[in-house]
């Protein structure tokens, strides 16, 4: 929302969507953005994900690595090739690594998304998500809730009542203010 502390959710989104190469069930992978924010929330997300260091290896110092299956790869491009031929752009990443390891794809971020496009309605459980501008909070409440999927959801608010309010109106499993994927 636009009150949301920007630094806060600009971590909190990368998180929670790219923790174990985004194969977590409840990651997020649809990002609704408030177009009052927007612009301020989307460059600083991209180049935090653009940051990312990847690696195979059995150390501290990554924050993604592989797949978990040559089939589960192929998904994930296949998610973005889909939605790059459609008509979405692909802000960072998209391309797998082998350079890195034989099921590395690079974290992706996605703008332009529509229905017509697999990765939106289609679970991708890969390093892939795709940003929305929204215009209002009903908006981004029917968005939100235009999905078979619903395990977990987040509001970025400073107004945690606000953010209640809001969470109350989201068909999920699990809604958390300000944080990404707590159970």
């Amino acid at each position: 929302f636009p009150d949301a502390d920007i630094d806060l959710a600009v971590k909190g989104v990368t998180d929670s969507r790219l923790i174990y190469s985004g194969q977590v069930c409840n990651c997020c992978e649809r990002v609704y953005v408030h177009a009052d924010v927007y612009d301020e929330f989307v460059p600083r997300f991209v180049e935090r994900v653009s940051r990312m260091r990847l690696s195979t290896g059995l150390h501290w110092g990554a924050d993604m690595g592989s797949l978990v299956s040559a089939d589960q790869k192929a998904k994930v491009l296949s998610h973005v090739e889909d939605a790059v031929s459609k008509g979405a752009r692909v802000l960072t990443g998209g391309r797998a690594r082998p350079d890195i390891g034989p099921l590395v794809v690079e974290p992706t971020v996605l703008e332009g998304v529509t229905s017509a496009m697999a990765c939106r309605d289609e679970e991708t459980f890969g390093p892939v998500v795709s940003l929305y501008r929204v215009h209002s909070d009903d908006e981004a409440v029917r968005l939100a809730n235009d999905t078979e999927y619903g395990l977990n959801a987040s509001v970025w608010t400073r107004d945690v009542r606000r953010g209640r309010v809001i969470a109350a109106r989201i068909h999920a499993g699990t809604v958390n203010i300000n944080e990404g994927y707590a159970a």
